[in-house]
């Protein structure tokens, strides 16, 4: 087999109205460097596949608290929770979700979101497709220096009047240096922010450019360390093709998700594909015929309980739900006989005291038209889940509503009612 070429681009955001040629790099199988130049489209070398590595200016990493379940809710859910940090539309943005954060005592966990212009977006695509180099993976340059365990690392560019910080696996912003031998005051703020969270790096590592004019060099680095009351590191010479981009979040994901290649790699697992069919089909034939077995004893029960409902009460017109109706009309009796029926407060509230013991601490409890809420402190997730299989177990139809963390333990939500 011919070993895979790949053919790694950084895309401008001058690319390819302003300035048609790009900086590239072509990779074997093993993401060793081939052939190295910056050339127009016309000279790009022959690949089988093309992964485009946008400047930092043209990606926008930001941090926001989503609502639970946001990752599989349209992105109207993503442009709402993000709206007050956007200048222009949200329509006009294309969302990427990353990996969330790890949640704090005192705060929930942030999750990373990636906004590009769709225009710009379109426009990218529609003319690497023109010419024949459709992208598998896109992904931003904020996500290209290196990230040091307890540190961040800051890459200048160009005449080092720009660059671009990376303060985790997906956390950094683009900033412009109007001067070297001051810090940018986005660093400057971030590392307030980080303070105030008690979460400051122990370093700045700072990747520079070669360049004609004033260089950061060690004067410099003690000037920024003075500034930025952190140690600032020099690091060497920033070369994007130096840095590894595989574990970087790929931009192209929803509409502009790259097409899947017909037949590719499918032939080494024809025969895994043919066994699994066999079994599959023979899993089916068995699930069908106990399907029909279940489905006749269930019709056999539900006709018994309907005809010990009719001679329990003749006077119902109506039998849909035997069992439910059964429960209402005794609890009906029971509540005209001066009697608390199986859904009233107190019942539910002793069968819920009973069910749950000592397994959590209430917090709050709310009660309307049958339905009990309890809010109970837990010590995790696995926990509530007990609850909730415990409270069913005892008859109770138990929903758990939500969960959240809570000091070193969570919140629980149970949403109770009596049995059907």
């Amino acid at each position: 087999m011919t070993p895979t070429l790949t053919l790694r681009l950084l895309i401008s955001a001058d690319w390819p109205a302003q300035d048609p040629a790009c900086e590239w790099a072509l990779l074997n199988a093993q993401g060793n460097r081939l052939q190295l130049g910056r050339s127009e489209p016309r000279h790009w070398p022959a690949a089988d596949e093309c992964e485009v590595i946008l400047s930092a200016d043209q990606c926008l990493l930001l941090q926001v608290q989503l609502p639970k379940g946001a990752r599989s809710r349209p992105a109207e859910v993503i442009a709402y929770a993000l709206e007050d940090q956007l200048i222009g539309e949200a329509d006009a943005e294309h969302f990427v979700v990353g990996a969330e954060g790890t949640a704090t005592a005192d705060s929930s966990a942030a999750t990373p979101v990636w906004v590009i212009s769709r225009s710009r977006l379109k426009a990218l695509l529609a003319a690497l497709t023109t010419l024949e180099r459709r992208p598998r993976r896109l992904v931003s340059e904020l996500q290209l220096a290196p990230a040091p365990a307890g540190g961040w690392s800051v890459c200048l560019a160009g005449d080092n009047a720009t660059g671009y910080a990376r303060l985790g696996q997906e956390a950094g912003f683009h900033f412009d240096l109007e001067d070297i031998h001051q810090p940018p005051l986005e660093l400057r703020l971030a590392l307030r922010e980080a303070q105030q969270d008690g979460d400051m790096p122990l370093f700045v590592d700072v990747y520079s450019a070669r360049t004609k004019g004033a260089a950061f060099d060690p004067d410099v680095a003690s000037a920024w360390q003075a500034a930025l009351a952190v140690p600032v590191r020099p690091a060497g010479e920033y070369v994007w093709r130096d840095q590894s981009s595989q574990d970087a979040r790929n931009l192209l994901s929803g509409e502009f998700a790259p097409p899947r290649t017909a037949h590719s790699g499918w032939g080494s697992f024809k025969p895994a594909l043919w066994l699994g069919l066999v079994l599959l089909s023979v899993y089916c034939l068995f699930s069908f015929g106990e399907w029909l077995w279940l489905t006749q004893q269930a019709d056999r029960l539900h006709q018994q309980m309907t005809e010990n409902f009719r001679a329990a009460y003749p006077q119902a017109q109506t039998v849909v739900d035997p069992s439910l109706q059964m429960q209402r009309l005794n609890d009906q009796m029971r509540r005209s006989r001066g009697q608390l029926g199986s859904a009233d407060f107190i019942p539910l509230l002793a069968a819920a005291t009973e069910a749950i013991g000592t397994q959590g601490r209430l917090r709050t409890l709310s009660y309307d038209d049958g339905r009990l809420e309890l809010t109970l402190l837990l010590p995790d997730s696995a926990a509530a889940e007990r609850v909730q299989k415990t409270l069913t177990r005892r008859g109770l139809a138990a929903t758990l509503r939500d969960t959240r963390p809570a000091g070193t333990g969570i919140e629980a939500v149970v949403a109770l009612r009596g049995s059907p």
